[in-house]
């Protein structure tokens, strides 16, 4: 019965597109140069799945931990949950690793995390405390300040995003390359 109301992963892009594309009043920038559209706004989206309620009890785990690495800075920036019995297969439609619990879309400004990280799933929340050997609020840590590290910096390698992480982790400021 429940998954007759759920949307199609390609739906719910589309849905976010069009929904970024009206709400979007100022020009795609690049954060690598500054040029960061402070008054654009934030949005914060559950994929199909949620209950408000749930939606915004999840959210109230994530939005602090973005307020307190600067995520504003991006200024227009949408920020996405997504349930993790949908995570793996959306993250292999995108060609990406199933275990990694965060991705971010640069050209998009699209940022997603599984729900795992801010909701007692229990089985999945094994598996990534296995995988990456960090307790859960670690690994959300770690989640938020590498997709930050991708996003501030408008950067798409890896290693570069972990470091910019890992200066977030430490209170240092991040000086893009």
């Amino acid at each position: 019965m429940q998954s007759s109301f759920r949307l199609s992963l390609s739906t719910l892009f589309l849905i976010l597109a069009v929904q970024l594309a009206a709400s979007q009043t100022v020009p795609l920038t690049n954060p690598a140069k500054g040029d960061i559209p402070q008054s654009a706004p934030q949005h914060f989206v559950c994929n199909t799945g949620y209950s408000a309620q749930q939606c915004h009890e999840q959210m109230s785990v994530l939005r602090p931990l973005l307020d307190q690495y600067g995520a504003a800075r991006l200024g227009g920036w949408t920020w996405v949950l997504v349930k993790s019995d949908d995570w793996k297969e959306l993250q292999r439609q995108h060609s990406m690793d199933p275990d990694s619990p965060a991705f971010t879309v640069l050209d998009r400004r699209e940022t997603f995390f599984e729900e795992a990280l801010v909701s007692p799933v229990t089985t999945r929340r094994v598996e990534l405390v296995r995988q990456w050997s960090l307790g859960m609020d670690g690994l959300l840590n770690l989640a938020v300040t590498h997709e930050l590290g991708h996003a501030l910096c408008n950067e798409k390698n890896e290693k570069k995003a972990d470091g910019y992480g890992e200066r977030l982790r430490s209170g240092q400021a991040v000086v893009c390359k």
